[in-house]
């Protein structure tokens, strides 16, 4: 400090503009993880409620990643789910999940915008590939307890938004 009490130097910012559109990259990895990860939770719960299992979001919360695919693989097969064939695609494509998560991890080269974009991209297509077959079952599943369209559009509206 110099004699007035005013810093001598000059200060420069740690963070630039460059490295704030990264780490915003980087935000939209994570979340889109998160959500493809919560949106397999509430998969699984419902499928577990509807069979009287005991299972919930907190419990499959705990589970690892591919554990939780699996789990949902299995409790779709015990719910004789309608659209099994189309699950079992979303799920063996969501088997690379944590592959595109952990782009983010990349040291050198350090992945590009483009890469941690194509990762957030592809996990956003998978988690809504998934909300789209719970929607669907849904649906599906009012329709047989015949519930009027409109009683049967907002349950799924009620299921997406949860889901």
């Amino acid at each position: 400090m110099g004699e007035s009490g005013e810093f001598a130097g000059k200060i420069t910012p740690l963070r630039l503009a460059e490295d704030r559109q990264r780490a915003e990259r980087i935000r939209d990895v994570v979340d889109a993880f998160a959500r493809l990860r919560g949106s397999v939770s509430r998969f699984v719960a419902m499928l577990a409620r509807d069979a009287g299992t005991v299972s919930s979001v907190d419990m499959t919360a705990q589970q690892p990643f591919l554990m939780l695919l699996a789990s949902l693989r299995s409790h779709a097969q015990k719910a004789k789910f309608g659209r099994l064939r189309e699950l079992n695609r979303v799920i063996e494509r969501a088997m690379s999940a944590e592959a595109h998560r952990d782009v983010i991890f990349m040291q050198s080269p350090l992945a590009s915008e483009a890469a941690l974009h194509d990762a957030a991209t592809a996990l956003e297509r998978l988690d809504a590939a998934l909300i789209g077959l719970c929607v669907k079952h849904v649906l599906a599943c009012h329709a047989r307890t015949g519930l009027p369209a409109t009683a049967t559009a907002a349950a799924a509206t009620r299921a997406a938004v949860t889901a």
